[in-house]
Protein backbone atom coordinates (compact mmCIF):
# COMPACT_ATOMS: atom_id res chain seq x y z
CA UNK A 1 0.00 0.00 0.00
CA UNK A 2 2.77 2.46 0.93
CA UNK A 3 4.37 1.77 -2.46
CA UNK A 4 1.17 2.69 -4.28
CA UNK A 5 0.91 5.88 -2.23
CA UNK A 6 4.46 6.81 -3.16
CA UNK A 7 3.78 6.14 -6.85
CA UNK A 8 0.61 8.24 -6.70
CA UNK A 9 2.46 11.04 -4.93
CA UNK A 10 5.19 10.99 -7.57
CA UNK A 11 2.56 11.06 -10.30
CA UNK A 12 0.93 14.11 -8.72
CA UNK A 13 4.30 15.84 -8.39
CA UNK A 14 5.14 15.01 -12.01
CA UNK A 15 1.76 16.27 -13.18
CA UNK A 16 2.17 19.52 -11.26
CA UNK A 17 5.70 19.93 -12.61
CA UNK A 18 4.56 19.40 -16.20
CA UNK A 19 1.60 21.72 -15.71
CA UNK A 20 3.77 24.46 -14.25
CA UNK A 21 6.37 23.98 -17.01
CA UNK A 22 3.68 24.24 -19.67
CA UNK A 23 2.23 27.31 -18.00
CA UNK A 24 5.69 28.91 -17.78
CA UNK A 25 6.42 28.16 -21.42
CA UNK A 26 2.99 29.43 -22.44
CA UNK A 27 3.42 32.62 -20.42
CA UNK A 28 6.93 33.07 -21.84
CA UNK A 29 5.66 32.59 -25.38
CA UNK A 30 2.86 35.07 -24.81
CA UNK A 31 5.31 37.55 -23.27
CA UNK A 32 7.71 37.20 -26.21
CA UNK A 33 4.85 37.57 -28.69
CA UNK A 34 3.54 40.67 -26.91
CA UNK A 35 7.06 42.09 -26.72
CA UNK A 36 7.65 41.46 -30.44
CA UNK A 37 4.35 43.12 -31.31
CA UNK A 38 5.23 46.05 -29.08
CA UNK A 39 8.68 46.37 -30.68
CA UNK A 40 7.08 46.25 -34.13
CA UNK A 41 4.55 48.90 -33.11
CA UNK A 42 7.35 51.08 -31.73
CA UNK A 43 9.42 50.60 -34.89
CA UNK A 44 6.60 52.15 -36.89
CA UNK A 45 7.30 55.37 -35.03
CA UNK A 46 11.02 55.24 -34.30
CA UNK A 47 12.56 53.01 -36.97
CA UNK A 48 14.82 50.00 -36.50
CA UNK A 49 18.54 49.28 -36.46
CA UNK A 50 19.58 46.18 -38.37
CA UNK A 51 22.45 43.81 -37.66
CA UNK A 52 25.96 45.23 -37.82
CA UNK A 53 28.18 44.22 -40.78
CA UNK A 54 31.79 43.60 -39.82
CA UNK A 55 34.48 45.31 -41.93
CA UNK A 56 38.27 44.97 -42.07
CA UNK A 57 38.64 48.78 -41.74
CA UNK A 58 37.17 51.80 -39.98
CA UNK A 59 35.21 53.45 -42.82
CA UNK A 60 36.13 57.13 -42.67
CA UNK A 61 35.05 58.07 -46.20
CA UNK A 62 32.19 56.61 -48.22
CA UNK A 63 30.50 56.89 -51.62
CA UNK A 64 27.49 55.12 -53.10
CA UNK A 65 28.30 53.84 -56.59
CA UNK A 66 25.37 54.77 -58.83
CA UNK A 67 25.48 51.99 -61.42
CA UNK A 68 25.28 49.13 -58.91
CA UNK A 69 24.24 50.66 -55.59
CA UNK A 70 27.34 49.18 -54.01
CA UNK A 71 29.23 51.21 -51.42
CA UNK A 72 32.87 52.23 -51.74
CA UNK A 73 34.57 53.04 -48.43
CA UNK A 74 38.12 53.63 -47.30
CA UNK A 75 40.18 54.51 -44.28
CA UNK A 76 43.89 55.45 -44.15
CA UNK A 77 47.13 53.49 -44.48
CA UNK A 78 46.17 51.15 -41.64
CA UNK A 79 42.82 49.57 -40.77
CA UNK A 80 42.32 51.09 -37.31
CA UNK A 81 44.86 53.93 -36.90
CA UNK A 82 46.51 56.40 -39.25
CA UNK A 83 50.13 57.50 -39.66
CA UNK A 84 52.30 59.59 -41.98
CA UNK A 85 52.42 57.03 -44.79
CA UNK A 86 51.56 58.64 -48.13
CA UNK A 87 51.60 55.84 -50.71
CA UNK A 88 48.50 53.70 -50.18
CA UNK A 89 44.95 53.47 -48.81
CA UNK A 90 42.96 50.52 -47.45
CA UNK A 91 39.56 50.27 -49.11
CA UNK A 92 36.46 48.06 -49.32
CA UNK A 93 33.45 47.67 -51.60
CA UNK A 94 30.32 46.55 -49.79
CA UNK A 95 27.25 45.11 -51.53
CA UNK A 96 24.12 45.95 -49.47
CA UNK A 97 22.08 43.30 -51.33
CA UNK A 98 24.38 40.39 -50.41
CA UNK A 99 26.42 41.89 -47.53
CA UNK A 100 29.57 40.78 -49.35
CA UNK A 101 32.68 42.81 -48.53
CA UNK A 102 35.67 42.94 -50.88
CA UNK A 103 38.79 44.66 -49.59
CA UNK A 104 41.66 46.23 -51.50
CA UNK A 105 44.96 47.93 -50.71
CA UNK A 106 44.99 50.84 -53.19
CA UNK A 107 48.59 51.47 -54.22
CA UNK A 108 48.23 52.34 -57.91
CA UNK A 109 47.63 56.07 -57.31
CA UNK A 110 50.28 56.43 -54.55
CA UNK A 111 47.76 58.35 -52.49
CA UNK A 112 46.85 58.07 -48.81
CA UNK A 113 43.24 59.27 -49.16
CA UNK A 114 42.67 59.92 -45.45
CA UNK A 115 40.94 63.24 -44.62
CA UNK A 116 40.32 64.26 -48.26
CA UNK A 117 38.06 66.49 -50.26
CA UNK A 118 35.34 64.35 -51.80
CA UNK A 119 32.50 64.53 -54.32
CA UNK A 120 30.89 62.62 -57.20
CA UNK A 121 31.45 64.17 -60.61
CA UNK A 122 28.82 64.50 -63.33
CA UNK A 123 29.63 61.04 -64.71
CA UNK A 124 29.32 59.37 -61.29
CA UNK A 125 33.04 58.96 -60.70
CA UNK A 126 34.35 59.41 -57.14
CA UNK A 127 36.81 62.32 -57.05
CA UNK A 128 39.13 62.26 -54.03
CA UNK A 129 41.63 65.05 -53.40
CA UNK A 130 44.43 65.68 -50.93
CA UNK A 131 44.38 64.42 -47.37
CA UNK A 132 47.46 62.68 -46.02
CA UNK A 133 49.00 62.84 -49.49
CA UNK A 134 48.17 66.49 -49.72
CA UNK A 135 48.49 67.33 -53.41
CA UNK A 136 47.20 64.09 -54.96
CA UNK A 137 43.97 63.44 -56.83
CA UNK A 138 42.53 59.94 -57.20
CA UNK A 139 39.40 59.00 -59.14
CA UNK A 140 37.41 55.79 -58.77
CA UNK A 141 35.81 54.79 -62.07
CA UNK A 142 32.97 52.33 -61.49
CA UNK A 143 32.79 51.35 -65.17
CA UNK A 144 36.43 50.30 -65.20
CA UNK A 145 36.26 49.05 -61.63
CA UNK A 146 39.53 50.67 -60.66
CA UNK A 147 41.26 53.73 -59.26
CA UNK A 148 42.87 56.26 -61.60
CA UNK A 149 45.41 58.99 -60.91
CA UNK A 150 44.14 62.52 -61.48
CA UNK A 151 46.00 65.82 -61.85
CA UNK A 152 47.77 67.24 -58.78
CA UNK A 153 46.26 70.08 -56.79
CA UNK A 154 47.95 73.48 -57.08
CA UNK A 155 48.41 73.47 -53.30
CA UNK A 156 48.39 70.62 -50.79
CA UNK A 157 45.22 70.27 -48.73
CA UNK A 158 43.58 68.13 -46.05
CA UNK A 159 40.26 68.52 -44.19
CA UNK A 160 39.07 70.65 -47.11
CA UNK A 161 35.70 70.50 -48.85
CA UNK A 162 34.86 70.32 -52.52
CA UNK A 163 31.71 70.54 -54.61
CA UNK A 164 30.80 69.46 -58.12
CA UNK A 165 29.34 72.35 -60.14
CA UNK A 166 26.65 72.57 -62.81
CA UNK A 167 29.16 72.61 -65.67
CA UNK A 168 31.00 69.52 -64.42
CA UNK A 169 33.95 71.30 -62.87
CA UNK A 170 34.92 70.64 -59.24
CA UNK A 171 35.66 73.45 -56.77
CA UNK A 172 37.65 73.11 -53.56
CA UNK A 173 38.79 75.49 -50.83
CA UNK A 174 40.48 75.42 -47.39
CA UNK A 175 42.27 72.47 -45.85
CA UNK A 176 45.27 73.50 -43.71
CA UNK A 177 45.34 70.14 -41.90
CA UNK A 178 47.96 69.08 -44.46
CA UNK A 179 50.14 70.94 -46.94
CA UNK A 180 51.11 74.57 -46.20
CA UNK A 181 49.45 76.36 -43.29
CA UNK A 182 46.89 79.00 -44.24
CA UNK A 183 46.20 80.81 -47.49
CA UNK A 184 44.20 77.88 -48.89
CA UNK A 185 42.28 79.88 -51.45
CA UNK A 186 40.10 78.04 -53.93
CA UNK A 187 41.00 76.15 -57.08
CA UNK A 188 38.99 74.34 -59.72
CA UNK A 189 39.29 71.08 -61.64
CA UNK A 190 38.45 71.02 -65.34
CA UNK A 191 37.60 67.38 -66.07
CA UNK A 192 38.09 67.84 -69.81
CA UNK A 193 41.54 69.41 -69.57
CA UNK A 194 42.41 67.31 -66.50
CA UNK A 195 44.01 70.26 -64.74
CA UNK A 196 43.53 72.15 -61.48
CA UNK A 197 43.63 75.93 -61.78
CA UNK A 198 44.15 78.31 -58.86
CA UNK A 199 41.42 80.91 -58.27
CA UNK A 200 43.31 83.52 -56.23
CA UNK A 201 40.25 85.69 -55.63
CA UNK A 202 38.26 82.88 -53.98
CA UNK A 203 39.68 83.80 -50.62
CA UNK A 204 39.76 81.33 -47.75
CA UNK A 205 40.20 83.94 -45.04
CA UNK A 206 36.51 85.00 -44.93
CA UNK A 207 35.40 81.44 -44.08
CA UNK A 208 37.82 80.95 -41.18
CA UNK A 209 36.39 80.05 -37.80
CA UNK A 210 37.92 81.46 -34.62
CA UNK A 211 39.41 78.10 -33.67
CA UNK A 212 42.10 78.27 -31.00
CA UNK A 213 44.38 76.33 -33.39
CA UNK A 214 44.11 79.10 -35.98
CA UNK A 215 43.96 78.29 -39.73
CA UNK A 216 45.15 74.72 -39.06
CA UNK A 217 41.60 73.94 -37.93
CA UNK A 218 39.78 77.14 -38.87
CA UNK A 219 39.57 76.56 -42.65
CA UNK A 220 38.34 72.96 -42.41
CA UNK A 221 35.17 71.25 -43.70
CA UNK A 222 33.41 74.16 -45.42
CA UNK A 223 29.67 73.66 -46.06
CA UNK A 224 29.70 74.16 -49.84
CA UNK A 225 26.68 74.22 -52.16
CA UNK A 226 26.77 74.51 -55.94
CA UNK A 227 24.15 77.04 -57.03
CA UNK A 228 22.89 78.92 -60.04
CA UNK A 229 25.21 80.53 -62.63
CA UNK A 230 28.15 78.36 -61.52
CA UNK A 231 28.22 80.06 -58.12
CA UNK A 232 29.14 78.34 -54.85
CA UNK A 233 27.53 79.19 -51.51
CA UNK A 234 29.43 78.59 -48.27
CA UNK A 235 26.91 78.20 -45.43
CA UNK A 236 29.38 77.37 -42.64
CA UNK A 237 30.87 76.13 -40.38
CA UNK A 238 32.04 79.68 -39.74
CA UNK A 239 29.35 82.02 -38.53
CA UNK A 240 30.15 84.15 -41.57
CA UNK A 241 28.68 82.94 -44.86
CA UNK A 242 30.09 83.72 -48.32
CA UNK A 243 29.45 83.53 -52.05
CA UNK A 244 32.19 82.28 -54.38
CA UNK A 245 32.45 82.77 -58.13
CA UNK A 246 34.58 80.49 -60.28
CA UNK A 247 35.01 82.45 -63.51
CA UNK A 248 38.41 83.83 -64.50
CA UNK A 249 40.45 84.27 -61.28
CA UNK A 250 37.39 83.78 -59.08
CA UNK A 251 35.43 86.02 -56.75
CA UNK A 252 34.36 86.17 -53.10
CA UNK A 253 31.52 88.18 -51.56
CA UNK A 254 30.19 88.18 -47.98
CA UNK A 255 26.69 86.74 -47.51
CA UNK A 256 26.05 87.86 -43.95
CA UNK A 257 25.98 85.82 -40.77
CA UNK A 258 24.05 82.64 -40.00
CA UNK A 259 21.73 84.51 -37.67
CA UNK A 260 22.95 84.53 -34.08
CA UNK A 261 24.73 81.21 -34.52
CA UNK A 262 28.35 80.82 -33.41
CA UNK A 263 31.09 79.10 -35.37
CA UNK A 264 29.91 75.50 -35.75
CA UNK A 265 32.87 73.34 -36.71
CA UNK A 266 31.93 69.69 -37.31
CA UNK A 267 28.28 70.57 -37.65
CA UNK A 268 26.71 70.05 -41.04
CA UNK A 269 24.24 71.36 -43.57
CA UNK A 270 21.87 69.76 -46.10
CA UNK A 271 20.04 71.23 -49.10
CA UNK A 272 16.75 69.46 -48.45
CA UNK A 273 14.72 71.47 -50.97
CA UNK A 274 16.85 72.44 -53.97
CA UNK A 275 14.01 74.07 -55.91
CA UNK A 276 13.48 76.53 -53.06
CA UNK A 277 17.19 76.76 -52.18
CA UNK A 278 16.54 75.65 -48.59
CA UNK A 279 19.44 74.46 -46.45
CA UNK A 280 19.15 72.91 -42.98
CA UNK A 281 22.19 73.73 -40.78
CA UNK A 282 22.60 71.88 -37.49
CA UNK A 283 25.00 71.43 -34.61
CA UNK A 284 28.76 71.85 -34.39
CA UNK A 285 31.13 73.41 -31.87
CA UNK A 286 33.17 76.61 -31.58
CA UNK A 287 36.42 74.68 -31.90
CA UNK A 288 37.42 71.49 -33.69
CA UNK A 289 38.34 69.70 -30.47
CA UNK A 290 37.75 70.16 -26.74
CA UNK A 291 34.59 72.24 -27.05
CA UNK A 292 30.94 71.88 -26.11
CA UNK A 293 28.62 71.00 -28.98
CA UNK A 294 25.49 72.96 -29.80
CA UNK A 295 21.98 72.00 -30.83
CA UNK A 296 21.58 75.15 -32.92
CA UNK A 297 19.34 74.83 -35.96
CA UNK A 298 18.87 77.26 -38.83
CA UNK A 299 17.19 77.33 -42.23
CA UNK A 300 19.19 79.24 -44.83
CA UNK A 301 17.22 80.03 -47.99
CA UNK A 302 19.28 80.97 -51.03
CA UNK A 303 18.01 83.68 -53.38
CA UNK A 304 17.40 82.94 -57.04
CA UNK A 305 20.12 85.43 -57.92
CA UNK A 306 23.52 84.46 -56.50
CA UNK A 307 25.68 87.04 -54.74
CA UNK A 308 22.65 88.55 -53.03
CA UNK A 309 21.76 88.07 -49.38
CA UNK A 310 20.17 84.78 -48.27
CA UNK A 311 17.36 84.58 -45.74
CA UNK A 312 18.22 83.01 -42.37
CA UNK A 313 15.66 81.66 -39.94
CA UNK A 314 16.55 80.35 -36.50
CA UNK A 315 14.52 77.32 -35.37
CA UNK A 316 14.04 75.61 -32.06
CA UNK A 317 17.15 73.51 -31.68
CA UNK A 318 17.63 69.78 -31.97
CA UNK A 319 16.80 67.81 -28.85
CA UNK A 320 20.48 66.89 -28.42
CA UNK A 321 23.70 68.89 -28.95
CA UNK A 322 25.89 67.29 -31.61
CA UNK A 323 29.35 67.66 -33.09
CA UNK A 324 30.74 65.03 -35.52
CA UNK A 325 27.17 63.95 -36.42
CA UNK A 326 26.01 62.98 -39.92
CA UNK A 327 22.88 64.30 -41.64
CA UNK A 328 21.27 62.20 -44.36
CA UNK A 329 18.60 63.52 -46.72
CA UNK A 330 15.71 61.07 -47.13
CA UNK A 331 13.46 60.68 -50.20
CA UNK A 332 10.56 62.23 -48.28
CA UNK A 333 12.46 65.48 -47.70
CA UNK A 334 13.03 64.66 -44.05
CA UNK A 335 16.59 64.70 -42.71
CA UNK A 336 17.96 61.92 -40.51
CA UNK A 337 20.61 63.14 -38.05
CA UNK A 338 22.67 60.34 -36.54
CA UNK A 339 25.41 60.10 -33.95
CA UNK A 340 27.69 62.87 -32.87
CA UNK A 341 28.77 63.91 -29.39
CA UNK A 342 27.67 66.50 -26.86
CA UNK A 343 31.31 67.53 -26.42
CA UNK A 344 33.75 67.62 -29.33
CA UNK A 345 36.51 65.23 -28.37
CA UNK A 346 38.37 63.37 -31.10
CA UNK A 347 38.67 59.58 -30.84
CA UNK A 348 36.32 59.21 -27.87
CA UNK A 349 32.78 57.92 -27.42
CA UNK A 350 32.29 59.02 -23.82
CA UNK A 351 30.07 61.93 -24.87
CA UNK A 352 28.30 60.09 -27.69
CA UNK A 353 24.75 61.11 -28.62
CA UNK A 354 22.99 57.80 -29.21
CA UNK A 355 19.47 58.98 -30.05
CA UNK A 356 19.06 60.03 -33.71
CA UNK A 357 16.59 62.69 -34.72
CA UNK A 358 14.34 63.17 -37.73
CA UNK A 359 13.81 66.69 -39.04
CA UNK A 360 10.37 67.30 -40.52
CA UNK A 361 10.42 70.09 -43.13
CA UNK A 362 6.65 70.60 -42.99
CA UNK A 363 6.58 71.39 -39.27
CA UNK A 364 10.25 72.39 -38.82
CA UNK A 365 10.46 70.09 -35.79
CA UNK A 366 12.55 67.11 -34.68
CA UNK A 367 11.43 63.65 -33.58
CA UNK A 368 13.70 61.25 -31.61
CA UNK A 369 14.14 57.81 -33.15
CA UNK A 370 15.41 54.37 -32.11
CA UNK A 371 18.53 54.46 -29.98
CA UNK A 372 21.74 53.60 -31.80
CA UNK A 373 23.37 50.34 -30.63
CA UNK A 374 26.82 51.62 -31.66
CA UNK A 375 28.20 55.14 -31.03
CA UNK A 376 29.06 57.10 -34.18
CA UNK A 377 31.22 60.12 -33.38
CA UNK A 378 34.46 61.41 -34.91
CA UNK A 379 35.33 59.70 -38.23
CA UNK A 380 31.86 58.20 -38.69
CA UNK A 381 29.87 58.25 -41.93
CA UNK A 382 26.27 57.89 -43.16
CA UNK A 383 24.60 57.86 -46.60
CA UNK A 384 21.24 57.13 -48.23
CA UNK A 385 20.92 53.86 -50.15
CA UNK A 386 18.66 53.33 -53.19
CA UNK A 387 16.26 51.16 -51.17
CA UNK A 388 15.53 54.24 -48.99
CA UNK A 389 17.38 52.88 -45.95
CA UNK A 390 20.41 54.62 -44.42
CA UNK A 391 23.86 53.10 -44.04
CA UNK A 392 25.97 54.27 -41.10
CA UNK A 393 29.42 53.17 -40.01
CA UNK A 394 32.83 53.93 -38.59
CA UNK A 395 34.07 56.12 -35.80
CA UNK A 396 37.51 56.11 -34.21
CA UNK A 397 40.71 55.64 -36.26
CA UNK A 398 43.19 57.26 -33.89
CA UNK A 399 46.54 58.87 -34.65
CA UNK A 400 49.20 56.11 -34.37
CA UNK A 401 47.69 54.59 -31.21
CA UNK A 402 44.42 54.95 -29.36
CA UNK A 403 44.68 56.33 -25.83
CA UNK A 404 41.92 54.05 -24.51
CA UNK A 405 40.56 50.56 -25.13
CA UNK A 406 40.64 50.21 -28.91
CA UNK A 407 37.49 48.09 -29.01
CA UNK A 408 35.58 50.96 -27.37
CA UNK A 409 36.90 53.59 -29.80
CA UNK A 410 37.26 51.95 -33.23
CA UNK A 411 34.15 50.76 -35.02
CA UNK A 412 35.06 48.54 -37.96
CA UNK A 413 31.54 48.04 -39.25
CA UNK A 414 28.50 49.23 -41.17
CA UNK A 415 24.97 49.23 -39.80
CA UNK A 416 21.77 49.92 -41.66
CA UNK A 417 18.87 51.95 -40.30
CA UNK A 418 15.32 51.28 -41.52
CA UNK A 419 13.34 54.54 -41.20
CA UNK A 420 9.76 54.53 -39.85
CA UNK A 421 8.27 55.08 -43.30
CA UNK A 422 9.26 51.53 -44.30
CA UNK A 423 7.67 50.05 -41.15
CA UNK A 424 4.37 51.91 -41.22
CA UNK A 425 2.46 49.00 -42.73
CA UNK A 426 1.41 51.13 -45.70
CA UNK A 427 2.19 49.63 -49.12
CA UNK A 428 5.21 50.97 -50.98
CA UNK A 429 4.78 52.24 -54.51
CA UNK A 430 6.74 50.20 -57.02
CA UNK A 431 8.43 51.67 -60.08
CA UNK A 432 7.76 49.08 -62.77
CA UNK A 433 9.44 50.85 -65.65
CA UNK A 434 11.37 54.03 -66.41
CA UNK A 435 11.39 55.30 -69.98
CA UNK A 436 14.91 56.76 -69.98
CA UNK A 437 17.96 56.24 -67.82
CA UNK A 438 19.78 59.28 -69.27
CA UNK A 439 18.01 62.64 -69.61
CA UNK A 440 19.20 66.19 -70.33
CA UNK A 441 18.53 69.08 -67.99
CA UNK A 442 15.04 70.34 -68.79
CA UNK A 443 14.13 66.99 -70.31
CA UNK A 444 11.32 64.59 -69.45
CA UNK A 445 10.98 60.93 -68.59
CA UNK A 446 8.08 58.63 -67.81
CA UNK A 447 7.51 56.28 -64.90
CA UNK A 448 5.14 53.34 -64.81
CA UNK A 449 4.27 52.89 -61.15
CA UNK A 450 2.20 50.36 -59.27
CA UNK A 451 0.34 51.91 -56.36
CA UNK A 452 -0.63 55.42 -55.37
CA UNK A 453 1.82 58.25 -56.14
CA UNK A 454 1.65 61.69 -54.53
CA UNK A 455 4.99 62.99 -55.75
CA UNK A 456 8.23 62.00 -57.44
CA UNK A 457 11.43 62.94 -55.66
CA UNK A 458 15.00 62.88 -56.92
CA UNK A 459 17.94 62.63 -54.52
CA UNK A 460 21.48 62.91 -55.89
CA UNK A 461 23.85 60.01 -55.25
CA UNK A 462 26.37 61.10 -52.68
CA UNK A 463 29.59 60.70 -50.76
CA UNK A 464 30.59 61.66 -47.21
CA UNK A 465 33.55 62.10 -44.91
CA UNK A 466 34.08 64.04 -41.68
CA UNK A 467 30.36 64.99 -41.45
CA UNK A 468 30.50 66.66 -44.88
CA UNK A 469 28.37 65.59 -47.87
CA UNK A 470 28.29 68.25 -50.59
CA UNK A 471 26.60 65.93 -53.13
CA UNK A 472 23.23 65.23 -51.55
CA UNK A 473 20.28 67.43 -52.44
CA UNK A 474 16.60 66.75 -53.16
CA UNK A 475 14.21 67.92 -55.86
CA UNK A 476 10.47 67.29 -55.43
CA UNK A 477 8.46 67.02 -58.65
CA UNK A 478 4.72 66.78 -59.28
CA UNK A 479 4.15 64.17 -62.00
CA UNK A 480 1.51 64.39 -64.71
CA UNK A 481 -0.66 61.26 -64.94
CA UNK A 482 -0.86 60.08 -68.55
CA UNK A 483 -3.07 57.05 -67.92
CA UNK A 484 -4.26 54.51 -65.33
CA UNK A 485 -5.07 50.82 -65.55
CA UNK A 486 -5.48 48.08 -62.92
CA UNK A 487 -3.61 49.78 -60.08
CA UNK A 488 -0.87 51.08 -62.34
CA UNK A 489 -0.33 54.59 -63.62
CA UNK A 490 1.97 56.14 -66.20
CA UNK A 491 3.49 59.40 -64.98
CA UNK A 492 5.31 62.09 -66.93
CA UNK A 493 8.09 63.90 -65.03
CA UNK A 494 9.85 67.08 -66.13
CA UNK A 495 13.33 67.90 -64.88
CA UNK A 496 14.17 71.54 -64.07
CA UNK A 497 16.48 73.27 -66.53
CA UNK A 498 18.95 74.87 -64.10
CA UNK A 499 22.05 72.80 -63.41
CA UNK A 500 22.74 74.91 -60.35
CA UNK A 501 19.60 73.43 -58.83
CA UNK A 502 19.73 69.96 -60.37
CA UNK A 503 23.49 69.37 -60.45
CA UNK A 504 24.20 66.99 -63.35
CA UNK A 505 25.21 63.45 -62.45
CA UNK A 506 23.47 60.36 -61.15
CA UNK A 507 20.25 60.72 -59.18
CA UNK A 508 17.94 58.32 -57.37
CA UNK A 509 14.32 58.61 -58.52
CA UNK A 510 11.67 57.70 -55.93
CA UNK A 511 7.90 57.41 -56.31
CA UNK A 512 6.31 58.50 -53.03
CA UNK A 513 2.84 57.79 -51.69
CA UNK A 514 1.08 59.85 -49.03
CA UNK A 515 0.35 56.81 -46.82
CA UNK A 516 -2.88 56.14 -44.95
CA UNK A 517 -1.62 57.68 -41.75
CA UNK A 518 -0.15 60.70 -43.47
CA UNK A 519 3.39 59.23 -43.45
CA UNK A 520 5.02 59.44 -46.87
CA UNK A 521 6.26 56.06 -48.15
CA UNK A 522 8.97 55.91 -50.84
CA UNK A 523 9.55 53.22 -53.44
CA UNK A 524 12.88 51.59 -54.14
CA UNK A 525 14.75 54.02 -56.39
CA UNK A 526 15.44 53.86 -60.07
CA UNK A 527 18.68 55.48 -61.22
CA UNK A 528 18.89 58.23 -63.80
CA UNK A 529 21.82 60.17 -65.24
CA UNK A 530 21.05 63.86 -65.70
CA UNK A 531 23.31 65.31 -68.35
CA UNK A 532 24.47 68.90 -68.64
CA UNK A 533 23.47 70.63 -71.85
Amino acid sequence: MSGLIKIASLAVVLFLFLALTFQFQFNTSVYVLVQQRQEHANARNIGRWEQSIRLPIVPVAIAVLPRTGKVLAWTADKPNVFSNATTHTLSVIYDPSTHQVNNQNVTITHHNMFCPGLSLDTSGRVVVTGGSTSDATSIYDEVQGRWLSGPPLTVGRGYHSQATLSDGRVFTIGGSWSGPLGGKNGEILDPNKQTWTALPNTLAEPLLTSDFLGPFAGDNHAWLFAWRDDSVFQAGPSRAMNWYGVSSSGACQPAGSRGKDSDSMNGNAVMYDALAGKILAVGGARHYNDAAATNATHIVTLPSDPFTMPHVRELKGMKYPRAYANSVLLPTGEVLITGGATYAKQWADVNATLVPELFHPDTLTFTPLAKMPIPRTYHSVAVLLPDATVLTGGGGLCWEKCLGPEEEINHLDFQRFTPPYLLSGDPRPKILEISDTEVDLGGVFELLVGGEVAEVAMVRYSSATHAINTDQRRVSLVPTVLGKQKGRALHRVEIPKDGGVVVPGYWMVFAISSGKGGMKVPSVAETILIRAK
